[in-house]
């Protein structure tokens, strides 16, 4: 009687741990939550903590150090400023570490003060504050370019503008735009008798981009807009002010990355 007891708890305890591993194989964890998602395999549930991922030392995205492979899927912190990486989250896509991208993607600078650009081309000058510097975090980069002015009065003439690459010593491109007609039109009463001739002022705006390719990734590059003048008829001088006209005239250059 008393063995016969005995195979009987046993059997059930056995019976009562294999459904609750079976029942374990396929639940959901829930942390913060006794009711987790049922197509999550970890629910973490709270309103006033965060997740933090391990951080590590990456060494290059090129490298999976320190882990001991590259595993498509995993997440870190990286904590390490060297080569191509810098401190900010990754994921590996199975062969390199892929940093998600924050707002510091685009590097830009905006003319701030009215200028007159005045060189004749095909000599270029340097725009007063239009000058950027940026840190490589790719191979290649989108360059562009917008502007928006008007031309003196009485003239007939070419705005050019170019991105001058300092670094390097050469030019990635450039364009250029009609910035004023010769035109005339009667205005009827004084300054003389019946009226006079007047000249109207022409508005312009021109844009550029283009791919900046074989950069070294960890490596810093300036980039300079320049600009010149080509006159036919009268003052050929370019006008750029968004300090007096912030809404209507602006000159920017970005580096998108």
């Amino acid at each position: 009687m008393k063995l016969s007891t005995s195979l009987s708890f046993r059997s059930i305890s056995i019976i009562i741990l294999l459904i609750s591993l079976t029942s374990s194989s396929f639940a959901q964890v829930g942390i913060g939550t006794v009711l987790p998602d049922p197509d999550s395999v970890l629910d973490i549930t709270s309103t006033d903590k965060g997740l933090l991922l391990p951080r590590v030392l990456l060494t290059s995205t090129s490298s999976f150090a320190p882990l001991s492979a590259h595993v498509e899927g995993m997440s870190v912190y990286n904590t390490n400023t060297a080569g191509d990486v810098r401190p900010g989250q990754y994921y590996n896509d199975g062969s390199k570490w892929i940093r998600i991208e924050g707002t510091d993607a685009v590097d830009s600078v905006t003319l701030s003060s009215d200028v007159t650009i005045s060189s004749s081309y095909p000599t270029y000058g340097a725009i007063s504050g239009m000058t950027l510097t940026f840190t490589a975090r790719k191979t290649s980069v989108l360059v562009m370019l917008t502007a928006s002015g008007f031309g003196f009065t009485n003239s007939m003439s070419i705005i050019f503008l170019r991105v001058r690459n300092t670094t390097s010593g050469t030019t990635l491109g450039g364009t250029m735009n009609k910035i004023q007609n010769y035109d005339t039109y009667y205005v009827p009463g004084p300054p003389g008798p019946g009226g006079y001739l007047g000249n109207s002022v022409t508005t312009w705006s021109a844009s550029f981009s283009k791919t900046m390719t074989g950069l070294t990734i960890g490596n810093s590059y300036s980039l300079q807009v320049q600009g010149a003048v080509l006159g036919i008829v009268g003052t050929p001088n370019a006008v750029i002010e968004p300090a007096t006209t912030p809404d209507a005239e602006h000159l920017t250059l970005s580096v998108m990355q």
